[in-house]
């Protein structure tokens, strides 16, 4: 059996509108949220860490795999728990374990890889929009059964502008030309949100931006994803 760490990163307690989940059965829990949507891949256990409650990071003898969350906060923010998170990835990436890191969390890699990280200037890149595949994304193990121009979920506010040294660019979308990244020993990274849906996703603009909602629908894709990287974890 292989252990799976999803790492939550929303922020800290009243450092986002928490409210906007309050008719989810499980409100704001997106640890609870992954567990449930991803506990049936066999021979994974899934295990949750708030690293913005203060919660213990887990060390590379506690985990085969990492999936780091997406945030409300910027990559710029420098907040207390991002520099945790900075200081913890190189001793994850020198034991060579698996990461699939999202949105925020797929800039925060990427700058301490090197790239630039800017705001979106047309507003928010949010709502079920197409990825363009490269040559790379199309035979990554991770992109396994996805389709080029296939659907995701994105709710961004700003961006990775240039692929970081070191890396190779998997997909692109739109306006965020740096939507998928492979880091190489089993590190991912992506700008949209395979482990959310339309509904977890469409919600965060419930009072904020209420007409971006319309931009989302259902895919299964992002769910692949995910899945292809629980697989491959259980599989190393």
């Amino acid at each position: 059996m292989k252990t799976i760490f999803f790492i939550e990163m929303m922020g800290k307690p009243g450092s986002y509108d928490a409210s906007v989940y309050d008719h989810f059965d499980d409100k704001d829990n997106e640890g609870l949220w992954f567990v449930k949507r991803f506990n049936h891949i066999v021979d994974i256990s899934i295990n949750t860490c708030n690293v913005c409650l203060g919660e213990k990071l887990p060390g590379p003898e506690e985990v085969d795999g990492l999936v780091l969350a997406g945030t409300y906060n910027s990559v710029l923010d420098f907040t207390q728990w991002q520099q945790k998170v900075r200081n913890w990835l190189p001793q994850m990436w020198s034991q060579k374990i698996p990461i699939l890191a999202i949105c925020g969390s797929h800039q925060l890699v990427s700058h301490l890889y090197g790239s630039d990280i800017e705001i979106l200037s047309q507003g928010p890149y949010a709502g079920t929009f197409p990825i363009s595949l490269t040559g790379a994304g199309r035979s990554s193990p991770i992109m396994n059964g996805i389709a080029d121009e296939a659907v995701l979920q994105f709710a961004n506010s700003e961006h990775v502008v240039n692929v970081p040294e070191g890396s190779t660019l998997l997909a692109s979308s739109g306006r965020v030309p740096v939507a998928a990244l492979d880091f190489g020993d089993h590190c991912y990274s992506t700008q949209f949100h395979p482990e959310g849906t339309h509904q977890t996703l469409g919600t965060v603009w419930r009072f904020k931006n209420p007409e971006l909602i319309e931009n989302y629908r259902p895919e299964d894709n992002g769910k692949r994803i995910v899945e292809n990287f629980l697989e491959l974890v259980a599989k190393l």
